[in-house]
């Protein structure tokens, strides 16, 4: 079966692709040299809008691991280490981001990027000659990258420019931000569409079709959607959907992170990389101890390997049942590095035992599995005052993980704490725990961030001050020098 990444790897004409998409003015568009590749020659076959959703896909691979970052480093689940002692992850963790900060400026245009690509494939996919079924596919995928792409805006930024067609250079820099209800609107309206994907597909397409956006992955995206909307009576109605006929199921931990099992039943929708150069994972070396001595992570690499930048609580370890088989995947290294001594706490999830000398590593960023349905699924129960009726989706979960059934008669309030509980222990570094706790509401989110100390190196970092304005990150400072109407968010 084709990966996400053999999808990009075997297209010829990607890099002209992007390179058109991002980088031409009318003036180009307008040649008529024979000589000359233009966009009427460019999309025309089948193929062509192969090439042209390939690079779609692409360009969520940048957004898809700052999620991680984003998500795990902002939140009370990770720290940076004394070895990135400034920076914008430095920043992040400790809840003083600037609107100067790159790694914003970098995650505004990497979903832009997609948005822009969707829309110009949409665009002249309407007046192409590929035929209807095969249409209805490329819209269908293309509008779930273009929602996957919005709703990552709207949960860091808030309201945001609204593109939903193929918009001129005037028209980009004089849009002012949609409100976020308006965004989610686009986001609703293009998952409902994406969500009859796989009606489309041929049995033979249906069977190379790993890694690409799903019938089962847009209802699932839909439903996180309709949670974060607080629209609980759809999220309800969407996830039941999904539980009964999506076909999947909980694997053991030993094959839900194997980095040869990309397609097993509980993956989703992922980013799948390989041993191989330019389709490594991101994460080989953020996600373990900086210089970590030889042979202690990586059996292959035969140097001190490690950024030290996503380094585990050791409070969040602490949380860990000792019956609880996903705290196999923390592990922890003591050695001395510099002239201290420290005590690194670390997850395994990205950890691709083959990863060799070079760093190419295998691991896959996890975008949305089985588990996710059932905890968003309790949620919504939870949240429509059916409590009784969640229990069986969050003990699904917990007996995955060698835990017993939650006690019975858990209040509403009870089975909220115990959903935001559990969700942090199962997806710790999957990028979830912030939007978690913003999902649950400013005094949630003060209350879980204050009840730790982090274990910062530097004793003034080991406070963190949850200022009001921060449920939302600064529009960047050169989105807003180049296009004026940008209002900034409160408090930056």
């Amino acid at each position: 079966m084709k990966t996400m990444k053999n999808l990009i790897n075997n297209t010829i004409i990607l890099g002209l692709m992007i390179l058109l998409t991002t980088g031409c003015g009318d003036d180009f568009l307008d040649r008529s040299d024979p000589g000359v590749l233009t966009w009427d020659k460019l999309y025309n076959s089948k193929e062509d809008f192969d090439a042209a959703l390939a690079g779609c896909y692409q360009s969520i691979m940048g957004p898809a691991t700052d999620n991680v970052w984003f998500g795990d480093i902002a939140g009370d689940n990770v720290y940076v280490t004394r070895y990135q002692p400034s920076g914008t992850m430095r920043d992040i963790d400790q809840l003083v981001v600037a609107a100067q900060d790159g790694s914003l400026s970098s995650y505004w245009s990497g979903n832009y990027t997609t948005i822009e690509r969707v829309n110009m494939l949409l665009d002249r996919l309407e007046g192409s000659t590929v035929e209807d079924n095969d249409k209805r596919v490329f819209e269908a995928e293309a509008k779930f990258l273009r929602a996957y792409s919005y709703f990552n805006l709207v949960r860091i930024f808030g309201g945001v420019p609204l593109y939903d067609k193929l918009a001129d250079i005037g028209t980009i820099y004089s849009t002012p931000r949609s409100t976020a209800d308006e965004v989610l609107n686009l986001v609703i309206n293009d998952l409902n569409e994406a969500k009859n994907i796989d009606s489309y597909r041929s049995s033979e397409d249906m069977a190379t079709a790993g890694g690409k956006a799903s019938t089962v992955a847009a209802k699932t995206l839909l439903g996180k959607v309709y949670l974060w909307k607080k629209d609980f009576t759809n999220a309800e109605t969407t996830l039941a959907d999904v539980v009964a006929t999506s076909g999947k199921q909980l694997e053991d931990l030993s094959v839900l992170y194997d980095p040869d099992s990309p397609f097993n039943n509980e993956i989703i929708f992922s980013i799948n990389y390989d041993r191989v150069n330019g389709f490594n994972s991101p994460f080989v070396g953020t996600t373990i101890p900086y210089n970590s001595p030889v042979g202690s992570v990586y059996p292959n690499i035969l140097e001190k390997t490690g950024s030290g930048y996503l380094m585990v609580e050791q409070y969040i370890a602490g949380k860990f049942d000792p019956q609880d088989k996903r705290a196999a995947l923390i592990d922890t290294l003591t050695f001395e590095n510099l002239g201290l001594v420290d005590t690194n706490v670390f997850s395994r999830k990205y950890v691709d035992t083959l990863t060799t000398f070079n760093g190419w590593s295998g691991s896959n960023t996890i975008i949305l599995r089985y588990a996710d349905v059932l905890l968003m699924y309790a949620e919504a129960l939870n949240e429509n005052g059916k409590t009784a009726q969640a229990y069986p989706y969050i003990n699904e979960v917990r007996n995955r993980a060698g835990l017993e059934d939650l006690p019975e008669g858990f209040s509403k309030e009870q089975m909220f704490e115990a959903l935001a509980d559990e969700r942090q222990k199962e997806f710790l570094m999957e990028g979830d725990r912030w939007f978690d706790l913003i999902f649950r509401g400013f005094d949630f989110l003060k209350q879980e961030m204050e009840e730790y100390i982090p274990n910062a190196y530097l004793e003034q970092s080991r406070i963190i001050i949850v200022k009001d304005n921060c449920l939302l990150f600064p529009i960047p400072e050169s989105q807003i020098q180049v296009k004026p109407i940008l209002e900034q968010n409160p408090g930056y």
